[in-house]
C-alpha cells in the first residue's frame, strides 16, 4: 500500500481536508477569544453538532447522489475539500458572522471527510488488513495536529503581548491563510486522486 501513489495522495488529501479541519476545532476557544468573541462555548457547541451531521452526511449523500448518478467517493471528498478552504478565508473578515459560518463549514466536511475515508480505504486497498491500512492512513492526525497546532501557537505568540496573549485578528490571520492555502492543495489532490481512481470507480457500478 505504501508504495502506490494514490494511496500518498490520499493521505495527503487526509492530511490537508480532515487533519488542519481538527486542528481549526482544537484551537477554536483561543480562536474565538482572540477576537473578542465572548460565545465561545456556543461556537464549540456548533463545531461538535455540525462536526456530528457531517459524519452522518456521507450516507444521506450515497443515497440521494451515489446510487443515482455514480458519483465517487474521491469526488465527494474533493467537493467537501473546497467550501473548507473557503472557510478558511473567510475567516479573515473580522465579523462574528464569518466565525459562525466558518465554523460550521469546517465542522460539517471535517466530519464527513473523516466518515467517507474509512470506505476509501477499504476499496481502494481491500477488506484485508483494513485495520492497519486505516490506523497507518490516520496516522497523519496527531502528525498533523501537532504541525498545525505548533505553528498556530508560534504565529500567535509573535503577535502577542510580552505576556504572550493576543487580541485582534492578527493572532490567526497567517494561520487561517496557510490553513486554507492547504486546504486548497488538498482540493487539487482530491481532483488528481479521482482522476486516477475514476474508470476503478466506474467498473464497481
Amino acid at each position: 500500500m505504501l508504495m502506490r501513489v494514490d494511496f500518498w495522495l490520499y493521505f495527503f488529501v487526509y492530511f490537508s481536508g480532515a487533519t488542519v479541519g481538527l486542528a481549526f476545532m482544537n484551537n477554536l476557544g483561543q480562536i474565538a477569544e482572540s477576537r473578542g468573541c465572548s460565545a465561545t462555548s456556543s461556537l464549540v457547541s456548533l463545531s461538535s453538532s455540525f462536526g456530528f451531521f457531517g459524519r452522518l452526511m456521507p450516507s444521506l449523500m450515497d443515497y440521494f447522489y451515489r446510487s443515482k448518478h455514480g458519483i465517487s467517493r474521491p469526488a465527494c471528498v474533493m467537493v467537501l475539500m473546497a467550501p473548507t478552504a473557503g472557510a478558511f478565508f473567510l475567516l479573515l473578515n473580522r465579523t462574528d458572522l464569518a466565525l459562525y459560518i466558518s465554523t460550521a463549514i469546517i465542522g460539517v466536511c471535517t466530519g464527513a471527510i473523516t466518515s467517507i475515508a474509512v470506505s476509501i480505504t477499504t476499496e481502494l486497498f481491500g477488506k484485508k488488513s483494513f485495520s492497519i491500512n486505516h490506523n497507518v492512513v490516520v496516522a497523519n492526525i496527531p502528525i498533523g495536529s501537532f504541525l498545525f497546532g505548533f505553528l498556530a501557537a508560534l504565529i500567535y505568540r509573535k503577535e502577542g503581548n510580552r505576556h504572550g496573549k493576543c487580541m485582534g485578528m492578527e493572532c490567526y490571520r497567517n494561520t487561517f491563510i496557510v490553513w486554507g492555502s492547504l486546504c486548497f492543495l488538498g482540493t487539487v489532490l482530491a481532483f488528481i486522486l479521482y482522476a486516477r481512481t475514476r474508470k476503478f470507480y466506474s467498473q464497481r457500478q
